[in-house]
């Protein structure tokens, strides 16, 4: 009896506890409902094959995680959109379809631009105390060049190339006349004699410090297209400026070097294999942006990065004709020809562009630069405030739209790719 009676109790209770339990699952129920009416399910392997028929699935109007298989189209999903970009200055953009300036025009322009830096000059921080660092003279044009790399330097050469060199010569990009042998910088003929001849006229190429640095660092860099001169160079910089936290005991000269020359052998086209995925400089496997502007404002002066009013001193002795800008070169340099009775250079339109990387867009400027912290923005502002200046180029305003660029865009990441053709390797996206 005794034991009929235990029973009774604990079943009343377990009876108690499933009804209260139900209760509570219906209510649920009934709140799922009620919260999720426009829950539309799709499956996405029906049996008739139509991803668009809509069946219901049992767990996903219960519970918030939807079962396998299933999909839940709560709202319509708008294509991913890439990095929000702030307003630009009309300086900023340089669209292609705008016509050249006549010879007229282009006189009154140069003038201004001369005058300006005429003007400028007692305000300038460094150029007062430079001069120019090379000049060539080209004696069947009668025009003196000082060269700032970066700044359509190669097409520059090309176009007085058909005057020194046949048309197979000139029109061999793989050739380079800077590296080939009887080239322009190997000729004592191109070096502008001291003093320099009484009619020669001085012409001096600009462009934005900022575009200057990133192309230089997308050429020379991330398309090692001088892949032996500046593999020390590249070696240091890795070793000094890539922070290393998790591994402290290894070669780090050796690691940096095989990075490097793995990233060279893709450069190459040549099958190379990756070095040990622990190698904390393969990703990449040359400097980053950041790197490189670090190493640039700790000093590194290369031809590519000088400032242009450091390397070509027009506060100085040099006195210059004409100031052309690389933003605008086509139409510069056409007016300068004319002008100056060398129409036949005009002819030679092959172009000697250096860089094959991708063609550089807003996005991918404020893209590297985010990279950038707020002292190195600082600091290159610094570094370039005479060409800025004198060469009336906004850095400040760049400076301004990077950091608004970063706050509008808090989680936007740059990725260094291995996208350019020819290359080989098993690496894409890097960062």
């Amino acid at each position: 009896m005794s034991i009929i009676n235990t029973c009774f109790r604990y079943g009343r209770t377990v009876l108690f506890l499933l009804l209260f339990g139900y209760s509570c699952f219906y209510l649920g129920t009934l709140s799922v409902h009620s919260g999720r009416t426009n829950v539309t399910i799709v499956r996405e392997d029906n049996e008739q094959g139509d991803p668009t028929k809509s069946v219901t699935d049992f767990w996903a109007q219960f519970f918030v995680s939807e079962s396998p298989k299933f999909k839940a189209v709560l709202e319509v999903k708008e294509p991913v959109k890439g990095p929000v970009l702030p307003e630009t200055e009309s300086e900023e953009r340089h669209p292609t379809n705008v016509p050249c300036l006549n010879n007229a025009e282009f006189v009154k322009e140069n003038d201004k631009r001369l005058t300006w830096i005429q003007q400028e000059c007692p305000n300038t921080v460094r150029t007062k105390l430079s001069e120019i660092k090379e000049m060539f003279y080209f004696p069947k044009s009668d025009l003196g060049w000082c060269p700032v790399y970066k700044a359509a330097s190669s097409n520059v050469f090309a176009h007085f190339c058909s005057d020194y060199f046949d048309e197979e010569t000139c029109q061999n990009k793989h050739i380079k006349m800077k590296d080939y042998e009887g080239g322009f910088r190997s000729l004592d003929d191109f070096r502008e004699k001291d003093p320099p001849p009484e009619s020669e006229q001085r012409f001096l190429v600009v462009r934005n410090p900022f575009t200057r640095l990133l192309s230089a660092y997308r050429n020379k860099v991330e398309l090692l297209s001088h892949t032996t001169a500046y593999t020390e160079f590249f070696m240091d910089t890795l070793m000094h400026y890539r922070p290393i936290r998790w591994i402290t005991n290894f070669d780090k000269r050796d690691s940096a070097f095989k990075a490097i020359n793995y990233a060279q052998s893709m450069t190459e086209g040549r099958n190379q294999r990756k070095p040990e995925p622990d190698n904390p400089y393969l990703y990449p496997p040359y400097p980053t942006f950041k790197e490189i502007v670090y190493a640039v404002i700790a000093g590194r002066r290369d031809n590519h990065v000088i400032p242009a009013s450091q390397r070509c001193g027009p506060c100085g002795s040099t006195h210059y004709d004409y100031l052309l800008k690389a933003e605008t070169f086509d139409c510069d340099i056409k007016n300068m020809f004319e002008l100056t009775g060398n129409t036949r250079l005009l002819t030679n339109t092959e172009r000697w562009a250096t860089n094959q990387t991708p063609v550089l867009n807003q996005t991918m400027f404020y893209s590297y630069y985010s990279t950038l912290t707020s002292d190195q923005l600082d600091d290159l502002l610094n570094l370039y405030q005479d060409d800025c200046l004198l060469f009336q180029y906004p850095c400040q305003k760049h400076v301004d739209n990077i950091r608004k660029f970063k706050s509008l865009n808090p989680d936007f990441k740059h990725e260094y790719r291995n996208t350019w053709s020819g290359r080989v390797g098993d690496w894409d996206t890097i960062s």
